[in-house]
């Protein structure tokens, strides 16, 4: 049995969204679900979240094998230990239906906040996408 990972995605990672092609072969555990954050436009086609207790980020939970997890580390430019990243994963709570998940979240890494340009009240990237 391979072991597998949940991973909550909210941008281009999604349904419809430009990198989603890298969740084939995953398994949708939950098309809405929403977890702790500040969601941010960077000005460069994509989100990210600041880690924060207040506030909800909507998106998709996935189950992913570790081969999955790997290239989902390489788009948003992860590397475990890593000095460097773009972004942080970090395990947290992942709502869904009426049950709760802990689930790999990529947040921005402290010392790239400063790529954060406009907060995106609701949310939700896809709406705000279509606004």
């Amino acid at each position: 049995m391979m072991d597998k990972d949940y991973v909550f995605v909210y941008g281009t990672l999604r349904r419809n969204g430009t990198n989603h092609q890298l969740m084939k072969g995953a398994e949708l555990a939950a098309e809405r679900a929403w977890t702790n954050g500040k969601l941010f436009d960077t000005g460069c086609g994509y989100p990210a979240i600041k880690e924060s207790p207040s506030g909800t980020v909507y998106g998709e939970l996935y189950l992913v094998t570790a081969e999955q997890l790997k290239g989902l580390d390489k788009l948003e430019d992860y590397q475990e230990g890593g000095r460097n990243n773009l972004y942080d994963r970090k395990k947290q709570t992942v709502f869904h239906d009426d049950s709760q998940t802990e689930a790999y979240v990529y947040t921005i890494a402290r010392h790239n906040e400063k790529m954060l340009k406009t907060p995106i009240p609701s949310g939700d990237w896809s709406a705000y996408l279509n606004r």
